[in-house]
């Protein structure tokens, strides 16, 4: 065998025993996202519904309304954005 010689492809290399199998890359936080994407839009379906009571009622539309969309609005947004900066770091070893 010379220097030159090179092993088949599907030969993997004897001194690397971690290269024929890539680690498992799975996503992560996964739950966050769809926490902050659903609390966002229960906060955004408040808002609509607050915003259309009164052409619909004709009155103004009630308290619980106006506090859900103040609450679960901002807090499905701050979701969202721990879930990206958590997201951006790299995962420990």
């Amino acid at each position: 065998m010379t220097s030159d010689a090179r092993p088949p492809a599907d030969d993997p290399d004897p001194w690397a025993p971690h290269a024929a199998e890539p680690a498992p890359v799975r996503p992560r936080r996964r739950g966050l996202f769809i926490a902050a994407l659903v609390v966002f839009a229960v906060g955004v379906v408040f808002t609509v519904l607050a915003a259309l009571t009164p052409f619909v009622l004709d009155r103004d539309a009630p308290t619980f309304l106006y506090l859900g969309a103040m609450v679960f609005t901002p807090v499905g947004f701050l979701l969202g954005l721990l879930y990206a900066i958590l997201g951006s770091r790299p995962p420990r070893v």
